[in-house]
This record gives C-alpha cells, sequence and structure tokens, in this order.
C-alpha cells in the first residue's frame, strides 16, 4: 500500500506551518499491510488538549492527536484499532520534544 507516495495540497502545507511540520507515518495493521498517511507535528494547542485528557480520559486523549495531527486517510485510520493505536504512536514520536539545561542559581 505504502508505494505510492501521498501528498497534500499547498494550502494544507501552508496551513501546517510548511513542508517542515509535515511528517510521513507507515502504519501497519493486524495482517502487516501498511498504510503511508501524512501527520502534522502536534503544534502547543494540540498537545495542551491531549495532555488535558491524558489521566482522565486517554481514549479521548487519543483522539484529539489523531483529529488534530492526521492530515491523510483518518476515516480509515479511525475505523480500525490497529492502525489507530499505530497512527496514536507514531504521532507521539513526532511531538517536539527539546531539551533545558538546568543550573544552579
Amino acid at each position: 500500500m505504502a508505494k505510492n507516495k501521498k501528498t497534500v495540497t499547498a494550502e494544507i502545507v501552508e496551513k501546517a506551518g510548511g513542508e517542515k511540520n509535515l511528517r510521513r507515518l507507515i502504519l501497519r495493521d493486524e495482517q502487516e499491510q501498511e498504510l503511508e498517511v501524512i501527520a502534522r507535528v502536534p503544534d502547543r494547542t494540540t498537545i495542551g488538549e491531549y495532555l488535558k485528557y491524558a489521566n482522565v480520559n486517554p481514549n479521548k486523549a487519543q483522539e484529539i492527536l489523531v483529529n488534530g495531527c492526521l492530515l491523510t486517510d483518518k476515516d480509515l485510520v479511525k475505523a480500525n484499532d490497529t492502525l489507530f493505536l499505530s497512527a496514536v504512536s507514531g504521532i507521539a514520536e513526532i511531538i517536539p520534544i527539546a531539551v533545558a539545561k538546568v543550573e544552579k542559581y
């Protein structure tokens, strides 16, 4: 399935903040079939919404990540539990995490 590269419109690329904020995720289902999707790197708003529900309602938190970041094949992914969890895992990997250096005052 992942042989043809997925693309999105220039408008979607611009709305996501440019190509630097887009990633290709290869999702695998139960039969080891692959599906290539395009996701945007989660922004501060999406991460904030995700964190609000992460401990209270994990299912809703996962839905927020998928709905907020997946740009292609969202309905197909949401209809298959394995693809959905694979997408959540892939999106979690692209969350930007920077390192801070902590020193004594």
